[in-house]
């Protein structure tokens, strides 16, 4: 460039033409040293007009205008997204919990066809006992210790109550421990 201007042999012919271009196309920027510091701070090793060039074509891209306020309509997009999110969520969870819902009723009648099998083989019990020991004094004291282990023991307040309907659900546990005690008192 100082050859050009001295009036020396200037640069070759292909370099003159796009220097001319290179001014014409050219124009000076004025900005605060702030805002330098920033703008060399992000550009990295990219020219500072490549820069300006990506940010403005990242405003059109987008539909976002710098010189309105930007935070309102991002916070409107974030709260949209937040909101398809929680959808999706809600319906993957009704999708999974109406297919988890079948599988307790059906596992709550498995435990009372066992209670019930149950439940007939200690009234068969207690059938043999009034039977066997109706005159029998120590054979009604016995008696009279079933029927209050069996009341106290099928009170609704000793079973989980069902989500859904009105059923309770009943431990195997619990049930076999209960005829062991009648078997036990019996003997």
């Amino acid at each position: 460039m100082e050859a050009v201007q001295k009036g020396c042999a200037g640069p070759p012919l292909h370099l003159q033409k796009n220097l001319r271009l290179c001014k014409k196309n050219t124009k000076n920027i004025r900005v605060s040293i702030d805002v330098k510091q920033h703008l060399d701070e992000m550009k990295g090793s990219v020219s500072s007009s490549e820069f300006i060039e990506t940010m403005l074509s990242y405003f059109e891209r987008n539909g976002v205008d710098p010189r309105t306020s930007i935070n309102g309509k991002f916070k409107t997009l974030e709260l949209q997204g937040i909101e398809r999110i929680i959808k999706i969520i809600r319906a993957i969870e009704k999708d999974k919990i109406d297919k988890l819902l079948p599988a307790p009723e059906a596992h709550s009648d498995v435990l009372l066809k066992q209670t019930d099998k149950q439940v007939t083989q200690l009234k068969a019990e207690v059938e043999r006992l009034k039977k066997a020991s109706a005159p029998d004094v120590e054979g009604r004291r016995k008696l009279e210790q079933v029927v209050r282990l069996l009341e106290n023991a099928f009170d609704q307040k000793n079973f989980k109550k069902a989500e859904i309907g009105t059923d309770y659900f009943v431990a195997p546990v619990y049930l076999e421990m209960l005829l062991y005690k009648v078997k036990e008192i019996c003997s």
